[in-house]
């Protein structure tokens, strides 16, 4: 049984009040499961959102993204309901927002998946890289996976992932999913500086390279490159377009986002593990937008049948990167996904990491990195 995209509605403006005339008029479609992605730029109380979702009849499963994006189209304040034609299985873990939670007996309580996996996290949770590697111990290496990092840009932890129990916090969903997700993954981001090793950390936050202070070791690589002093109020600025790169055992970087100075440590979105090797890497917008593209052919050359729409799940820092050229992205994405001349609907969201696993690699957490999965008649 395949997964198939039954309905997309788009509203500029979101609310409450929006969300629940979407999610009827999706039901009321014939949707048997609904992906909501919220933009960040509008409110969401949880008090008034959570029992949208408990009292709807299909499973809602989604999240509070720094934005979302229909077709070419990419906003800090829209909603996107994506009404799909199959009943999905969504699981709630609780317990990112802490160091010590043990995930795999709530995990073990999830039946091993038999299609395709959708994993949301919030994005400012201390944990989240523990989690992703007990979800790989849990599923293994076979399964299409795809997801990402929910949140805010304020940095703000609030509640931001949409799941039948209500709006969640320092949680995770994973979301069972019926059929392949064809998926693609690719960043664009080169070495400029290093190799450093981090030698000392605490959850999601860099406190030693090289046995120095983190934010001394990175301001003498950044600020000559930028041409600024790095301070704790222009940090997010800068360090946008120079996150670093931990070396994997293949030789390849997965690019990890440091996002807060803190003194002489630096906060990042996901782990660093103690003794990485890591380097200083730097975007150049060329390379951004023909790494979209690849990514998007890859996830298209592993689909058998049409493709019938596209999840894109991509960093909203290459977005604050490209600023005007994102738009030139989403349109390579779409043009490599044009099989027949026809653009696929594309939806999706910027997100606070990234989240992949094609069914042949290790499941990783990402920064900065573009993730698309096609959903396709097998």
């Amino acid at each position: 049984m395949s997964l198939r995209v039954k309905n997309i509605q788009h509203v500029p403006e979101g609310s409450p009040r929006e969300l629940s005339r979407l999610l009827a008029a999706s039901v009321a479609d014939g949707a048997r499961s609904v992906l909501v992605l919220a933009g960040d730029g509008v409110p969401w109380p949880e008090p008034e959102v959570s029992p949208l979702l408990r009292q709807c009849p299909v499973p809602v499963f989604g999240g509070v993204f720094p934005q979302v994006v229909r077709d070419t189209t990419h906003s800090a304040s829209a909603l996107v309901v994506v009404g799909l034609d199959a009943e999905v299985d969504v699981h709630a873990i609780a317990g990112l927002d802490r160091t010590d939670t043990d995930f795999a007996p709530a995990l073990g309580r999830i039946p091993q998946p038999d299609g395709s996996v959708m994993v949301l996290v919030d994005g400012l949770a201390v944990s989240i890289a523990r989690f992703i590697e007990s979800v790989f111990d849990h599923v293994g290496a076979g399964q299409p996976l795809v997801g990402g990092g929910a949140g805010s840009l304020s940095f703000v932890p609030r509640p931001c992932l949409f799941s039948p129990d209500g709006l969640l916090q320092g949680a995770a969903l994973l979301v069972r999913l019926p059929g392949s997700l064809h998926v693609g993954v690719d960043h664009g981001w080169m070495p400029v500086k290093g190799p450093f090793v981090v030698t000392r950390t605490r959850g999601n936050t860099i406190e030693q390279i090289d046995y120095r202070p983190a934010s001394e070791v990175y301001r003498n690589c950044v600020e000559p490159l930028a041409g600024v002093t790095l301070t704790a109020d222009n940090f997010f600025a800068h360090a946008k377009a120079f996150p670093f790169g931990m070396e994997r055992f293949d030789g390849s970087l997965l690019v990890r986002d440091p996002i807060v100075m803190q003194g002489d440590a630096l906060v990042c979105v996901g782990e660093v593990p103690e003794q990485t090797v890591v380097r200083v890497l730097q975007g150049h917008p060329e390379r951004l937008i023909a790494a979209a593209r690849s990514g998007a052919e890859r996830a298209v050359a592993g689909t058998p049948g049409v493709v019938r729409g596209a999840l894109l799940i991509d960093c909203i820092s290459r977005v604050l990167f490209l600023g005007d050229r994102f738009g030139e992205e989403l349109a390579a994405v779409q043009g490599a996904m044009a099989r027949d001349g026809t653009p696929p609907p594309l939806f999706g969201a910027l997100t606070l990491g990234e989240i992949a696993n094609n069914g042949k690699h290790c499941l990783e957490f990402y920064n900065k990195t573009f993730v698309v999965a096609a959903f396709a008649d097998d």
